[in-house]
């Protein structure tokens, strides 16, 4: 699935097994490349999603506040209590 971290350690960790079995050194510099793009590539994804879920809660919140603001609550409508 595009998008899923999961997915990109995946890939990392069938990297870090190709890296093992590299028939020469620079294939496995190729593989150990590969593997460290692959999970910075899982890192950012998660950065990103972890940002949009920020902004939407933000978002979401602004709106509730603006709702909140614009409905009086029941207990300001209510009159106070005798003494």
């Amino acid at each position: 699935m595009a998008g899923d971290p999961k997915e990109c350690r995946s890939q990392a960790r069938q990297c870090s097994e190709m890296a093992k079995r590299a028939a020469s050194r620079k294939e496995k510099l190729i593989f150990l490349r590969l593997q460290r793009s692959w999970n910075r590539l899982a890192v950012e994804i998660e950065d990103a999603q972890a940002y949009l879920a920020t902004s939407k809660a933000i978002e979401l919140g602004d709106a509730m506040d603006a709702a909140s603001l614009a409905t009086p609550r029941r207990d300001a409508l209510d009159p106070p209590p005798s003494q």
